[in-house]
């Protein structure tokens, strides 16, 4: 009877132990992990503010605004900014270790991998385009598909751009931000906040600054500007359709274990949609325009709709595989 009474009595109190046995280094990481994301989001609003302060007093210098607007040099200069000091800031996290943010293979196989991440891109967003232009959402320009000998010039400059900024986005998107926990729950929470911060960066944008006058603080407040509406300025549309691909590359850098793959899957997204909204025109009239997101008329409904399809089947892959 003692026995019986002992072994039900303390049953409870030995599975609460060997519970919290199981799940104290799990939660060590998700706590680091999610420290990092708070981190790194801090880290980058941090060098926007700094670049709006820096590039005003530039600009202030010039009698005439450059080509390039004040605007677009403060989001430049924040990238610049992010990437002059992101070694002491992986220092700082005890991520200066390229196995750790994802650059696994030899440089060569990792070049390689990045190419076959751009074509698997462009094969994925196929059927999407051709979507599109079926439903007559947006018109090609055949003409200027084919004969304009410039689109060439332009589709060699979007490619490096693509991947210059799927680099540093994927650098700290799914790098930095993203690391594996030995436990489901727990990993899906760091890589959905991850992505959320992915999706919501893109809407940091400061809208054209046309004035004739500049003063110190003029960036500063148009910055300040952004956040104070940032709720109204989010299209939650295409905000949905950002998280599920940071979703589906964030699952595809916990699977691989590298970032090549998202690095060149990111900028075939990127190239593909600069060259295709190069070529073609929106048709407002189309009966199926509500699809669109009026962000940038590509993302939007159809494109998550897509994009969690590829996911789906992508997720029942890994999972049969893992069987």
């Amino acid at each position: 009877k003692t026995s019986a009474y002992t072994n039900s009595a303390t049953s409870p109190i030995l599975k609460a132990m060997i519970l919290k046995r199981i799940l104290r280094n799990p939660l060590m990481y998700y706590n680091e992990n999610m420290r990092r994301i708070f981190f790194f989001t801090i880290y980058i609003l941090f060098f926007a503010v700094i670049s709006s302060l820096l590039f005003t007093l530039l600009y202030m210098q010039f009698d005439e605004q450059p080509m390039l607007a004040l605007n677009k040099a403060i989001k430049y200069g924040a990238i610049l900014l992010c990437g002059i000091f992101i070694i002491p800031a992986m220092k700082a996290q005890n991520l200066y270790d390229r196995q750790k943010v994802g650059y696994t293979e030899p440089k060569a196989l990792f070049i390689l991998n990045m190419f076959k991440g751009l074509f698997i891109s462009i094969i994925f967003l196929a059927p999407l385009i051709l979507s599109f232009t079926y439903l007559n959402m947006r018109i090609v320009d055949f003409e200027t598909f084919v004969f304009d000998k410039s689109l060439i010039y332009l589709m060699i400059f979007t490619l490096f751009i693509s991947f210059l900024i799927s680099v540093i986005e994927e650098s700290f998107f799914r790098g930095i931000m993203i690391q594996k926990i030995n436990n489901l729950v727990l990993t899906f929470f760091v890589l959905l906040s991850g992505s959320l911060v992915y999706s919501l960066f893109h809407f940091i944008k400061i809208p054209l600054i046309i004035d004739e006058e500049l003063y110190w603080n003029t960036g500063l407040i148009e910055l300040v500007n952004v956040f104070l509406n940032f709720l109204n300025n989010i299209s939650y549309d295409a905000a949905l359709t950002l998280l599920m691909f940071g979703i589906l590359l964030g699952v595809i850098r916990l699977n691989l274990k590298t970032i090549s793959y998202c690095i060149g899957i990111h900028a075939g997204f990127i190239f593909t949609i600069k060259i295709y909204k190069q070529i073609s025109t929106v048709n407002s009239d189309s009966n199926y325009y509500f699809l669109f997101s009026t962000y940038d008329h590509f993302l939007g409904t159809l494109a998550t709709t897509w994009i969690s399809i590829f996911l789906l089947f992508y997720l029942i892959y890994l999972y049969k595989t893992k069987l």
